[in-house]
């Protein structure tokens, strides 16, 4: 601030105004960057997660298909029947077996091209082995020792599998051939109709290349980086060069996947990007996607760049203007100083032009009204003297007025003792009492002890009116009485409990005052089995449409301003009413000895 102070006021406002431009410019840049990015990345998720799922779609169908095929092998009759025979005439069975079984294979591998090989491994040691280049029926020794077939061999609850990746089974071995291609394999038994066992175990495999060519493909891989992984973490898809057959982890994977569908933001390898798995049904494999956000968000960064020097073209353009404008506006306060220059040397002739009619003259109308009323003012404050002598010798008035009046009761008090009239005497003591707390010195805060006696005489008097048609109960804890209240806030509903509650029951009545401490509050409450009130009179009075209590000359509205004037927010009133049965009043506030105050 003590910078700012020799600054002229137009170099201020210039400063003030250009700096809000500049810091809501800002904030709306950084928060129009903010949501453009975020939209971006989620649009490019949701994206990235379809073309994922289409390659997935396209895995699967070739993963069913597959499985279709295995089922159509293991379930055709003339399959099981064969497997199930023993081979007496073998010219006679050798002749069907090549002329029925085998083109059973041929021509599913003639209509399926994807598919590598079909073997059909037989548990029937009689039947001879036939075979072609990659189909062709085995016998099932072949495989019993293979740690890959013991799961499926041994388990009865395993009717089919999938195996990951690994070299194709070459079962007709010839000189120089070794196996190249990596496959993945689904085994399903097939069970004899004879005595429900195994008659064997057909295995179809389908090369890597032809059952993730959609990984190759898909737009995605444009986008950053897709693969195909097992149930290990190991990359079993050659799409991306350098990461065949590695885990998941060489690739900056590590701790970002799980067993379930994911689509998250993540570090890999340093680089922020979208991170997407989703499982392939089947044979326990996930299709991965990896995605930088840069090549996302590319786009977005060149938008950004186009609005920044928009922005800024904008903030030039409004300090300038501002610049001009306050210029302009402050022109206007000269005359205005200068006017008040003259007054503060003692001119009081001085008067401004107004011209205008904005706030800029409407100041200047003031300087001129205030200029020609000075005088006024100064006999106005004379006035204010004569006033003020005139207040004083009625303050002292209201003081002999209470003592006056406690000499009247106590003359009467008197008389009435001397006159042997002891009720006349008991109601002029109670009297007095009563005013004397009232007024309680001319302070607005009393004792809840003085609130209590108060109420105490105020019901002596009218239990003498009323011809002990009510009782008063007092229930108060002796602790309450040191602590402080607003003056005179019990009497007027009690005055409210006896006129609107007591008198038109026509019959005897009950007043309980109850007094107590609770959570640190103090609580008073009054409670009546008078007549009650309807709900739309309670409405009424809870809202302050009542304006004032009969016979009382205080309103529940009254008494509520009171308290919110002196207790704030730590308050409470309360009003519960019943026809034909009562009213209760509580009122609570915030326990205060005179010592706090």
């Amino acid at each position: 601030m003590r910078f700012f102070q020799n600054w002229s006021v137009t170099s201020k406002f210039v400063t003030i105004y250009v700096s809000i431009l500049l810091v809501s410019l800002s904030v709306t840049g950084y928060m129009l960057y903010r949501q453009a990015f975020q939209s971006a990345i989620a649009q490019a998720q949701t994206v990235m997660e379809q073309n994922l799922l289409q390659t997935k779609a396209s895995v699967e169908e070739k993963v069913k298909l597959t499985e279709n095929i295995s089922q159509i092998i293991a379930f055709d009759a003339r399959v099981q029947t064969f497997l199930d025979s023993d081979f007496i005439n073998e010219s006679f069975q050798l002749q069907d077996y090549r002329d029925n079984i085998m083109p059973i294979i041929d021509n599913i591998m003639r209509q399926n091209a994807n598919i590598h090989s079909i073997h059909v491994y037989m548990s029937n040691p009689t039947i001879p082995e036939l075979y072609g280049g990659y189909d062709g029926f085995y016998a099932m020794n072949r495989i019993k020792g293979d740690s890959m077939y013991q799961s499926i061999l041994h388990n009865a609850g395993i009717q089919s599998e999938w195996h990951s990746l690994h070299k194709e089974r070459l079962l007709l071995m010839k000189p120089g051939i070794t196996a190249k291609a990596d496959v993945l394999s689904y085994n399903r038994k097939i069970f004899s109709n004879r005595d429900y066992g195994i008659s064997g175990l057909v295995e179809i495999e389908i090369t890597q290349d032809e059952l993730f060519k959609a990984v190759k493909d898909s737009i995605s891989g444009h986008l950053g980086s897709v693969f195909i992984l097992d149930s290990g973490n190991r990359i079993v898809s050659n799409n991306i060069p350098g990461t065949y057959g590695q885990n998941a982890d060489t690739v900056g994977l590590a701790g970002l996947l799980d067993n379930g569908r994911t689509n998250k933001l993540a570090t890999v390898q340093g680089t922020r990007s979208i991170v997407i798995s989703i499982p392939v049904t089947g044979p326990n494999l996930r299709v991965v996607g990896v995605f930088p956000v840069s090549h996302v968000v590319e786009k977005v960064s060149h938008s950004i760049r186009t609005m920044l020097v928009i922005l800024t073209a904008a903030l030039l353009l409004l300090s300038l203007l501002v610049y001009f404008v306050t210029v302009k506006l402050l022109s206007r306060m000269k005359p205005l100083l200068k006017a008040m220059k003259q007054v503060r040397e003692g001119s009081l002739d001085v008067s401004v032009p107004v011209v205008w009619n904005d706030e800029f003259s409407q100041m200047a109308l003031s300087f001129n009204h205030m200029t020609g009323r000075i005088h006024d003012l100064v006999e106005k404050v004379y006035k204010s003297e004569l006033l003020e002598k005139e207040a004083e010798l009625k303050a002292l008035e209201s003081q002999i007025n209470p003592h006056f009046l406690y000499n009247t009761l106590a003359t009467i008090s008197w008389v009435s003792r001397k006159a042997k009239a002891p009720e006349v005497a008991r109601i002029s003591d109670s009297l007095a009492k009563f005013y004397r707390l009232v007024l309680n010195k001319g302070s607005s805060e009393t004792l809840i002890a003085n609130e209590l006696d108060m109420v105490k005489a105020y019901l002596a008097i009218q239990k003498f009116r009323f011809e002990d048609r009510f009782d008063a109960v007092f229930e108060v804890d002796e602790r309450v009485r040191e602590y402080i209240t607003v003056k005179n806030i019990l009497q007027p509903l009690i005055e409210n409990a006896l006129v609107h509650g007591i008198e038109p029951k026509r019959s005897h009545g009950t007043i309980i005052i109850k007094a107590y401490l609770e959570d640190g509050q103090v609580v008073l409450r009054i409670i009546d089995d008078g007549v009650g009130m309807p709900a739309d009179r309670k409405r009424d009075v809870v809202e302050g449409n009542l304006v004032s209590s009969e016979g009382s000359g205080y309103a529940i509205a009254n008494i509520t301003k009171r308290l919110q004037a002196y207790y704030g927010e730590h308050h409470q009133l309360e009003l519960f009413s019943r026809t034909g049965i009562g009213t209760v009043i509580t009122i609570s506030f915030a326990a205060r000895r005179r010592t706090d105050v």
